[in-house]
């Protein structure tokens, strides 16, 4: 899953459509390679299973804490949790305690990302 949030920020999905193969309309859909969707290492890969945690990241992707530091770049310290819980509601996402862990390996993988020297 933080492979997820890093494909995410670095702009490895899309929502370009593909070949009549499932598998290659799925990886076209996301923008990335369709060999990943048939890689031998779950953590490369976007399963089924994690698609709801990946559409419930995208919509409260903005809600991130940050700390703007002088003559350094800004650090992404993590996603608001409490704007986060709103943000989830209000789009009638139910959190359950799986998806809430899910979200979170995308957030962690989104924030190796945005504080990359």
């Amino acid at each position: 899953m933080r492979w997820a949030g890093r494909a995410l920020i670095e702009g490895h999905f899309s929502d370009q459509s593909g070949p009549a193969r499932q598998i290659d309309e799925d990886a076209a859909f996301w923008g990335i390679p369709p060999e990943l969707l048939q890689a031998k290492d779950a953590d490369e890969a976007l399963w089924p299973e994690h698609v709801a945690a990946l559409e419930a990241f995208a919509v409260v992707s903005t809600q991130w804490r940050i700390e703007p530091r002088f003559g350094a770049p800004t650090r992404w310290v993590g996603l608001d949790h409490a704007a986060v819980k709103a943000g989830l509601s209000l789009a009638g996402i139910e959190v359950t305690p799986d998806l809430w862990a899910d979200i979170r390996q995308i957030e962690q993988g989104a924030k190796e990302a945005l504080n990359r020297d």
